[in-house]
């Protein structure tokens, strides 16, 4: 048996379930997902500018960010209040909330399977994104996706819960035009406004013809089928084991030989990973030596090398 050490945080105690077992997602697909804006003031490009006022010398995006998910999580909806993760994006430009937001509904609620980041290039108006071979699950069919539209009070380029299943199918391309969006949390109505926060919030909302943008889409979004899927009977089902649980800190993992355990990832409860550890050998049977933490609960993802993944809670006493 395989000795790990893992350093991780304590938390506060709750229950835990020893032994879960696995099914393996029907089918699985692989996507490119790419951006390309046309953000320019309409004077310099007629056919596609979609800003009435002179775009700021430092226009920018911030970093593309977003998860898939199921029907049970809503990351950005129009004619919704944005949440904390939604509001900083929008406003600044910054991904912890909105990370840790996703975060809990991959490790708590189960309604998320994937945090996505990708940053653009050039840093400029004009740039792209692009996200390369993002593996789509059948049990998290939906992609959300946001970014700042920088500077500005609080707006946004977004996507809201793309479905890319078509009935039995995976859908082979998606292309959307986006538009400016406004996240309801600040007042402003210029690119270098002052704070001007919003009281009370307002719902999320598109720019069309207001502000400084025309009804011009700001940019295109193609998501693009690449891979072929990866069809499993609802009978292939494998076991993982993680226990003694609650344990004064020593953990065996134990999995079947031909589907061993590839890393195990560990998290806060706020969804913040604090270690990592890759099971470069291929043992099924491991021993984790968590002796040296404080009393507590920390959430253990596994990741089986055939990339089905089990989260479980576990307790240090």
């Amino acid at each position: 048996m395989k000795k790990i050490t893992l350093a991780l945080k304590p938390l506060v105690s709750t229950t835990v379930l020893l032994i879960t077992a696995m099914t393996f997602a029907q089918s699985t697909a692989s996507y490119n997902i790419t951006f390309n804006s046309t953000w320019e003031n309409e004077t310099v490009d007629p056919i596609n500018g979609n800003s009435t006022a002179t775009i700021p010398g430092n226009a920018h995006w911030s970093n593309f960010v977003g998860a898939t998910h199921n029907s049970n999580y809503t990351l950005v909806e129009m004619g919704s209040l944005a949440s904390l993760g939604i509001k900083n994006v929008a406003e600044t430009g910054n991904n912890d909330a909105i990370m840790a937001e996703v975060m809990n509904e991959i490790n708590v609620t189960g309604n998320a399977d994937q945090w996505l980041q990708e940053g653009f290039s050039p840093f400029a108006a004009i740039s792209s994104a692009m996200f390369t071979d993002v593996l789509v699950s059948e049990d998290y069919p939906l992609i959300s996706l946001v970014s700042m539209i920088a500077p500005s009070p609080d707006w946004m380029i977004a996507v809201d819960a793309i479905n890319l299943r078509d009935g039995n199918s995976w859908k082979t391309e998606v292309v959307i035009d986006l538009f400016p969006y406004d996240a309801g949390t600040d007042s402003g109505t210029t690119y270098g406004a002052a704070n001007q926060i919003t009281m009370p919030f307002e719902p999320v909302d598109i720019l069309i013809n207001e502000g400084p943008f025309n009804a011009k889409p700001i940019g295109t979004i193609t998501i693009t089928f690449t891979g072929e899927t990866l069809s499993v009977g609802s009978q292939n089902i494998t076991q993982v084991s993680l226990y003694p649980n609650p344990s004064n800190g020593l953990f065996n993992v134990k999995t079947s030989n031909s589907n061993s355990l590839n890393e195990a990832l560990v998290y806060d409860i706020l969804g913040k990973q604090v270690a990592t550890f890759k099971n470069t050998s291929s043992e099924n049977d491991l021993q984790i030596d968590l002796t040296h933490l404080n009393n507590g609960v920390y959430l253990v993802r596994l990741v089986l090398e055939d990339g089905s993944q089990s989260t479980k809670k576990v307790i240090i006493n």
